[in-house]
């Protein structure tokens, strides 16, 4: 503050999940009277906060002269759009100090081109790439290199202006929709085309007044809207913080060889910049450290992960920064972990429809925080107003804990359409002791050898392999129970009829059958070629945890079994044919698809070819599907018998406009 008798006004700039979050830590500092966030939200709504939805913030003239009448002594900007267009620029020249990087500055992100020439010329290390506005030599570049590419809009798209295509087609077509057909506006009217880099993403923000870099834990965001990484990028569908994947080293290594060197670069160069300097980070095997892009600003879902670990007053922070000074403040964080799982409208980021009514955020308590995105009040009631609907945070001394507290707040929360992704921080995630799969068949089990050949190995220390701890089967003579045995895995015979002979019902017999598991306690339960259909009790009580393999590829051909679906598919006359794995749910063959394998109908392919053929894939991916679920993939801790968060996350969310 100015003045050790008055509290500071602050003017926040956006609307986003990302300012919400700011807006709530500034507002807890003492040296704040007020915070007024223009546009703001649904959100942003409590004693010292106060929204400005009339406010212009592309009228630098307007935002000023609110600036003046307000009082306001401090200017945050959220987003990087009024950066790049100068909003700093305007208001440090007439007064009124911006925690946020002057327009000059803020290029290292509203210009990929240009970041990419800053970090070759300040040996920032970056993949190989090129720029290009010619289409054409663009074109020739693509059809000549060797290697995998990453292209890129180079002007603000919005977080979507990049694209992975997998093949050199795939490359020139993308190419086409950027520069020609102009998918992304202007913004693709240049394009950087690099070298695709593996390995683990790290997102590494500092604070800076444009000399000291101070830098916040490491967090890891996700992009894909779907579990498991799978799907198309999205603005960020939840994050955690610290990422273990930084260690103290590597974390050294970004702030002297990346932000840093930036940050002195850009000074170098008159273009201090003030503010967050955000580096995202691929943690490449081969190459190290690479970076893969600048922004200039707060990171979206990070910022909601960050700040609630920020020990230290944030308006210390921002008043540090803008006055020089970052140097004396000794800025600390909270020795806990913070998580974060984004909710988001049926269809993003595609089509989707607003103004659905948000129910629940009132109940969510024992610590979580929801921050708001696109949510608006209308007429007092809370309704829908983006794809990025709103996110959950939850802190703790684990990161399990910091899940599970964000988890048990989403699960209060409801709007028609809701999705959200149940594998936040799986990276981070490794069982703390081996997965125990139970097997329940009605056959030879000839999958089960495939799982008992790859990953059967009681006691090994090494986290890929299970123990196929108990098989039970509804047939006395089936041949899977002696395929058990000869491995000496426990196999157990359940009779479906009582002691006078008669068929129990179908809840009753998978009592019995829990009865057999008990004293193996699984984690996850395997139908292969069990010829029973499970009743829904059974169903609920396993939720998540029971996976059944199908011999084609659903949904059709559902409710066949055996050398009947490969007739079927013959008779169908059909290209294609291969199994599913998916979880169980009362209905026949309808639970949700976890993997697919896929293999060709041929002329000569008789019942029994086509049977050997798909059944060569179930257990190659009855595998993968039980590596998904170990790691977190499938939105459940893998180990049941945790305590509380043993148990899955939430219930399934619906996926639809």
């Amino acid at each position: 503050m100015d003045s050790k008798d008055k509290k500071a006004i602050v003017l926040l700039i956006g609307s986003g999940g990302r300012e919400h979050t700011m807006a709530w830590k500034i507002a807890q500092s003492p040296k704040v009277a007020k915070v007024y966030v223009a546009p703001g939200n649904g959100g942003v709504q409590g004693a010292k906060l106060e929204r400005l939805p009339g406010l212009q913030v592309d009228d630098h003239k307007s935002v000023i002269e609110e600036c003046k009448k307000l009082g306001v002594t401090l200017v945050a900007v959220g987003p990087e759009a009024p950066l790049a267009k100068g909003i700093a620029d305007f208001l440090n020249k007439n007064g009124v100090k911006v925690f946020g990087p002057e327009k000059k500055a803020a290029e290292i992100e509203a210009s990929k081109a240009f970041s990419k020439d800053f970090m070759a010329k300040y040996k920032i290390p970056t993949a190989e790439y090129k720029n290009f506005t010619d289409f054409k030599k663009a074109q020739a570049y693509l059809k000549g290199v060797k290697h995998q590419v990453v292209i890129k809009a180079s002007g603000l798209a919005a977080g979507k202006g990049v694209v992975l295509p997998e093949t050199t087609e795939e490359a020139l077509e993308n190419l086409e929709q950027i520069m020609v057909n102009k998918e992304f506006g202007a913004a693709g009217d240049e394009v950087v085309i690099e070298e695709r880099l593996s390995g683990q993403e790290a997102s590494v923000l500092a604070f800076t007044d444009g000399i000291t870099v101070v830098l916040m834990p490491a967090a890891q965001d996700h992009k894909r809207i779907f579990e498991g990484d799978k799907g198309p990028n999205t603005g960020g569908m939840g994050a955690y913080a610290p990422a273990p994947v930084l260690t103290k080293e590597l974390r050294e290594f970004v702030r002297k060889n990346v932000l840093q060197r930036a940050v002195d670069g850009l000074r170098e160069e008159g273009r201090k910049f003030v503010g967050v300097l955000y580096a995202g980070m691929m943690l490449d095997p081969k190459k190290g450290p690479q970076t893969l892009e600048f922004n200039c600003r707060f990171g979206d879902p990070e910022t909601q992960v960050l700040l609630p670990l920020l020990k230290t007053d944030l308006y210390d922070v921002m008043h540090a920064c803008v006055n020089g000074t970052l140097d004396k403040l000794d800025v600390q964080f909270k020795d806990e972990h913070a998580a974060t799982v984004v909710s988001a409208s049926g269809g993003y980021p595609k089509k989707y429809v607003k103004g659905k009514v948000i129910t629940g955020t009132e109940d969510v308590k024992n610590g979580a925080i929801v921050f708001h995105a696109g949510t608006k009040l209308e007429n007092n009631t809370l309704k829908t107003n983006g794809g990025r609907v709103l996110a959950v945070t939850g802190t703790g001394g684990s990161l399990r804990a910091a899940l599970g507290m964000a988890y048990a707040g989403l699960s209060k929360i409801n709007f028609e359409g809701m999705q959200f992704r149940r594998d936040i921080a799986h990276r981070a995630l490794t069982p703390e002791r081996q997965l125990r799969v139970a097997v329940l068949g009605s056959t030879r089990g000839t999958d089960l050898q495939a799982i008992i050949d790859k990953i059967h190995e009681p006691g090994s220390k090494d986290p890929s392999k299970i123990n196929v701890c108990a098989v039970v089967s509804n047939r006395k003579k089936a041949y899977i129970l002696e395929r058990a045995r000869n491995y000496k895995i426990p196999a157990h015979f359940v009779s479906c009829r009582d002691e006078k002979g008669n068929k129990v019902s179908r809840g009753v017999y998978d009592e019995r059958i829990e009865a057999a598991l008990q004293p193996y306690a699984p984690d996850l339960i395997l139908l292969i070629g069990y010829m029973r259909i499970v009743s829904e009790p059974f169903c609920k009580r396993w939720d998540r945890r029971l996976l059944n393999v199908h011999p084609s590829l659903l949904p059709k051909f559902a409710g066949g079994m055996d050398t009947n679906v490969h007739e079927a598919v013959l008779k169908a006359k059909e290209k294609e044919t291969g199994c599913t794995v998916h979880f169980v749910e009362e209905k026949v063959d309808a639970g949700e698809i976890v993997i697919q394998k896929s293999c060709a109908v041929e002329e000569k392919d008789t019942t029994e070819s086509l049977k050997k053929k798909v059944q060569a894939l179930e257990g190659v991916a009855l595998i993968e599907a039980i590596e998904k679920f170990r790691l977190y993939q499938l939105g459940v801790n893998p180990l049941r018998n945790r305590n509380p968060d043993g148990q899955p996350f939430l219930k399934r969310a619906k996926v639809g406009v």
